[in-house]
């Protein structure tokens, strides 16, 4: 029998909170990638963190670096870059690029200083605040898929989610709503051909690819899989789509030529931000912009479509919170196995 969460800790800001803490505290903290900062002191400020650390290429590991000066607090960088000193420009405070603090003008004395550093756990091109994911690729037979030899990264993007960080999460993990809410993506892969791997740190679902790409679906997904169809030349991939969520908040998506990765924030019990990074082939990229451009469209339908999934579920809880109601419906042991899985581990 899964303990699924109480209604109350979908909207209850305490509840919310103390599930948040025990979640994040005992999962997994992704950083960035690797790709990010490619070269010996090129860093990447963090938006998903509100700006406040710069992913760090230190040489011979990487960091997680404060964006924060010493002395006023004033903010240190900007975006992305390349530099062996970092200089506030409020004040000129000045630190190496491990954060070291080397000068403070018109300070008789200079202060000692260090911007907090973290070093990070390095897992496949990702870089981990602390322990990687114990997730054996190769035995998941997965090395294959989420393989970022030869990829770029593309860019990232940050999208905000009226409902709780839970919410989003459910939706991701299940094909229950595939056949309902996903015209497009429903004709794309075979939903119910569907493979689940589950560990203490991760859940995989491998979906296969549709028969027959050329059977009516929406616009967007139309040109794609037209795209896919030329680009693969009868040969297609086995999967359509392989989604991995590591515990709490991290997902690797693999398509055909595209991986992303996305973590979602909560802020607060009513609101979260599904961070978004995208990593592309370089060499097929420059080849073929046109193809991953149609790719990303198809890729947006289903998340608009999610959104709604989305907002269903929070209008239907909101109801029974209001009412002060509890009220939790069977979980499809096939199809929303996903679901399961990740409330045992917010158990």
């Amino acid at each position: 029998m899964v303990k699924q969460p109480s209604i109350k800790s979908y909207f209850d800001p305490d509840v919310s909170q103390a599930e948040v803490a025990f979640a994040f505290s005992k999962g997994l903290y992704y950083a960035g990638h690797s790709l990010m900062v490619t070269e010996q002191y090129h860093y990447q400020v963090l938006p998903h963190q509100h700006n406040r650390y710069v992913l760090f290429n230190q040489g011979s590991e990487y960091d997680l670096l404060s964006n924060v000066c010493l002395h006023r607090q004033a903010s240190l960088l900007n975006g992305q870059g390349t530099t062996r000193n970092i200089v506030c420009k409020l004040h000129c405070w000045g630190y190496d690029h491990q954060g070291n603090l080397k000068g403070a003008p018109h300070f008789t004395n200079k202060p000692d200083g260090q911007l907090e550093k973290v070093s990070l756990t390095p897992w496949h091109g990702l870089l981990f605040k602390g322990r990687a994911p114990n997730m054996d690729l190769a035995e998941l037979g997965l090395a294959d898929y989420l393989n970022f030899a030869d990829y770029r990264f593309a860019g990232m993007d940050s999208l905000t989610y009226e409902c709780n960080w839970k919410t989003f999460a459910e939706v991701y993990l299940e094909n229950y709503h595939v056949f309902s809410m996903h015209p497009g993506l429903r004709q794309y892969v075979k939903p119910t051909a569907l493979n689940w791997q589950f560990g203490d740190d991760y859940s995989v679902q491998k979906v296969a690819m549709s028969d027959n790409l050329l059977k009516a679906t929406t616009p967007l997904y139309r040109e794609y899989q037209d795209h896919l169809l030329a680009r693969f030349n009868g040969q297609l991939p086995q999967y359509g789509a392989i989604w991995c969520y590591l515990y709490p908040n991290i997902m690797i998506e693999w398509y055909p030529d595209v991986l992303i990765i996305s973590t979602i924030y909560p802020d607060g019990p009513r609101r979260c931000t599904n961070h978004v990074e995208v990593y592309y082939p370089e060499s097929l990229y420059h080849q073929n912009p046109e193809y991953f451009a149609a790719e990303k469209r198809a890729y947006m339908e289903t998340a608009e479509e999610d959104e709604v999934a989305c907002k269903l579920l929070e209008q239907g809880r909101e109801a029974l919170h209001r009412n002060g109601e509890e009220q939790h419906g069977p979980i499809e042991p096939f199809l929303e196995a996903g679901v399961a899985e990740f409330y045992r581990f917010l158990a």
